[in-house]
């Protein structure tokens, strides 16, 4: 499962999604070699970074895809709960546009993956 609901993001371990992503519903352009990333932390820790993508824009776009492999969504070890995590996206590493802000923190929420196939 991969689902985007709002600002949370929802993830089985493992499982490979999209994030598509724009800035004030498509007003904002992206320009040629912007860069966006998506970090996600360990909740309580935004030192501690368990994953980054980056995606360098190649032409003027309103929307950017976050794609997120099954590799990427390998969070830590195997879990046997959700586990909750913060993210963030911004653009050039200068503006964060999805963060901690009044609303709180921006989860990804780590769901356990299937069991192995005998």
């Amino acid at each position: 499962m991969f689902k985007v609901d709002g600002t949370t993001i929802h993830c089985t371990r493992g499982d490979a999604g999209n994030i598509k992503f724009t800035v004030n519903n498509g007003e904002y352009k992206f320009a040629k070699d912007d860069v966006v990333t998506l970090k996600v932390y360990e909740k309580g820790n935004v030192d501690r970074v368990v994953l980054q993508k980056n995606v360098k824009i190649t032409e003027v776009s309103t929307s950017v895809i976050i794609e997120l492999t099954t590799l990427d969504t390998k969070i830590g070890n195997v879990i046997n709960k959700p586990a909750k995590y913060w993210y963030e996206i911004s653009i050039n590493d200068e503006h964060t546009v999805i963060g901690y802000d009044d609303d709180g923190t921006k989860e990804f929420i780590l769901y356990p993956e299937g069991g192995e196939k005998l």
